[in-house]
């Protein structure tokens, strides 16, 4: 509610009050006044405390004082309230006043921030406060101190923090509110403020970062308190801030070939090379998976770093190693080295081919023997060394036939245009079967030799012997142009039966009876017997005579007869007889049944 409002509000109450309570009299009269509840405008002190708000050591024997000119009416009193105490003066009919306290209120109290109460109070009672803040700063005893916050969180600004300029931070005490810093970087000067909570920042400009060498610098910070005293402090910065700071990696070659071979791969192992520019704190760190390396960097630029035997083959296995470059702004700049890691050498391939297999026999061994052989520089063998020519390798007959029964094996000394080597055995490179040649007998057949016309209607059980030759082989006997086979039993023998009449087709005359077998070299064995073959004498011819009758085609000599009828004789051979009579059809089944080819009854 407004003051108009009230009293408004109070005449009306009043006017109701005579109303109800008239006044005959005439002997008193109502009066109506208005009542000021409106508080005066606040004071508003012409200069701080102490012209800047500071009373120091030098002013602390004088009155403090305040002075203004207020808004309200004359005569309004002013009150000046510090520390419990009140001080109070009186607005002057101009509107000016004048405000004071004694120095002795500073007596016992600290050096610091305070505020006192500067009250305008109207006629009418009301009355409005002012705050006025101000330090006290009289103990000459106490130095001021400042710090520096670390620069860029390391005290070293990187091209990245350079772009924008640089807050420097610290702080102070014993520094009143807003009192001055000064920065000094080479040369140049930069000016902070401290606050109330005695923090300050003073800010480098990017354009005086790019103007100046990328280095190492001594910043002075230095601020003076109320009583010229001084502090001083100094904090050294790094300023790496141009692009053109940032090196370049080159890398030496790993090795004298610059491919890593498995030697190499199992000693000590060093990486080399140069950076185009070197700045304070550089270092180079070699990265592999989790394995970091620190290099050595030299004042030319030229780094490096050993890797220990230990650790190389973990530390190459990946087959790349990233490079850093690391200054002491924080800067990096990073590389990749792409090894070339070279530590196995290609698997021995070889085609060998003797005749279809991989064993060399009697025969074959009587040529020379070439093969094909990829990844071998030197073949030893039998004690004699045998260097591929293209990839092919020849073994002379000569040296083929000093070789051992059994399975050949070779040392292989394999190489690479790399520096590696090693030695292998290549087992059963092939096999040699060219001492233990296998034998073979063959028996007298028909037991004299000779097959006569008798003995070719017969079985006849060929029979013989082998030597080397493995159960199962198979053994082939000729004779003419017919041909039976065998097999060698577990003991080496063999036999075979020919039937009754399966030789009857050969003509007479001597022929060579032949058996062969070969062992799995393939070297064969043969064995042979003369055979004369005299079957077709004597041999009776069919007849289309009647039956009853016995015929016989003989050669003169060899059959005696008589002329009676029913009788006959008739010699086999030249030692047998058999005698028959009427019409002998019992000897005939029999001859029949013996020497079907020679009768017919």
């Amino acid at each position: 509610m407004s003051s108009r409002q009230s009293e408004h509000q109070l005449a009306a109450i009043l006017q109701s009050a005579v109303s109800l309570y008239p006044v005959d009299d005439n002997s008193a009269s109502l009066q109506l006044r208005s009542i000021d509840t409106t508080p005066p405008a606040a004071l508003h002190p012409y200069e701080p405390i102490a012209q800047d708000g500071i009373i120091a050591a030098w002013e602390a024997g004088k009155n403090i004082h305040l002075r203004g000119r207020a808004e309200s009416e004359p005569g309004a009193t002013v009150t000046l309230t510090f520390n419990g105490e009140s001080w109070h003066s009186t607005v002057n009919q101009w509107g000016y006043w004048n405000a004071s306290m004694p120095p002795s209120v500073l007596h016992g109290l600290a050096d610091g921030a305070y505020s006192l109460t500067l009250t305008i109070t109207d006629k009418a009672g009301n009355s409005t406060d002012t705050q006025v803040e101000f330090g006290i700063y009289v103990d000459k005893t106490i130095k001021p101190t400042l710090t520096v916050d670390p620069i860029s969180g390391d005290n070293a600004v990187s091209v990245a923090e350079g772009i924008y300029g640089v807050d420097v931070h610290g702080s102070a005490t014993h520094m009143p509110n807003n009192s001055h810093v000064t920065l000094t970087l080479a040369g140049k000067t930069y000016t902070g403020s401290v606050n109330g909570q005695g923090e300050w920042t003073a800010t480098i400009q990017e354009q005086d970062l790019q103007a100046l060498q990328d280095g190492v610098y001594s910043l002075k910070v230095s601020a003076t308190d109320p009583n010229g005293k001084t502090a001083t402090t100094h904090q050294d910065v790094t300023l790496i801030t141009h692009v053109s700071s940032l090196p370049h990696i080159s890398f030496d070659k790993v090795t004298a070939d610059n491919v890593i071979n498995k030697e190499e791969s199992q000693n000590d192992l060093t990486f080399s090379g140069d950076l185009s520019v070197v700045v304070p704190g550089q270092q180079l760190l070699l990265c592999s998976g989790d394995a970091v390396y620190h290099a050595q960097i030299g004042s030319d630029g030229h780094w490096q770093v050993t890797i220990p035997a230990s650790d190389v083959a973990s530390f190459i296995a990946l087959g790349e190693v990233r490079v850093y470059a690391l200054d002491g702004a924080g800067n990096s700049t990073d590389a990749m080295l792409e090894l070339n890691v070279v530590t196995k050498l290609p698997d021995i391939y070889y085609e060998i081919n003797i005749g279809g297999d991989t064993t060399l026999n009697q025969q074959e061994a009587q040529h020379d023997l070439s093969f094909y052989l990829e990844g071998v520089r030197e073949l030893t063998i039998n004690g004699k060394n045998y260097t591929p020519v293209d990839g092919t390798v020849t073994i002379s007959a000569a040296d083929l036939q000093a070789l051992p029964d059994g399975e050949v094996s070779a040392l292989a000394t394999r190489g690479d245009e790399y520096g590696n080597h090693d030695t292998q055995i290549i087992e059963n490179l092939f096999n040699v079967a060219i001492h233990q040649l296998p034998t073979m007998t063959l028996n007298q057949p028909f037991g004299d030799g000779v097959l006569d016309a008798v003995e070719v209607n017969n079985w006849h059980l060929i029979q013989g012997s082998s030597t080397h030759l493995e159960q199962g082989s198979v053994v082939t006997l000729t004779l003419g142009d017919q041909s039976y086979s065998a097999t060698v039993k577990a003991d080496g023998n063999w036999s075979l039966t020919i039937l009754a009449g399966q030789l009857a087709p050969l003509d007479d005359g001597s022929y060579q009876m032949k058996v062969s077998a070969q062992d799995k070299a393939g070297n064969v064995a043969t064995a042979m017997q003369p055979v004369t073959i005299d079957s077709h004498e004597a041999v009776a011819s069919a007849s289309s005579e009647p039956a009853g009758t016995l015929l016989a085609n003989v050669s003169a000599g060899s059959l005696d007869h008589s002329d009676q009828h029913g009788d006959a004789s008739i010699l086999r051979g030249s030692e047998t007889h058999y005698n028959a009579s009427d019409s002998s059809y019992t000897l005939a089944d029999h001859l029949q049944q013996q020497h079907p080819l020679q009768t017919v009854v």
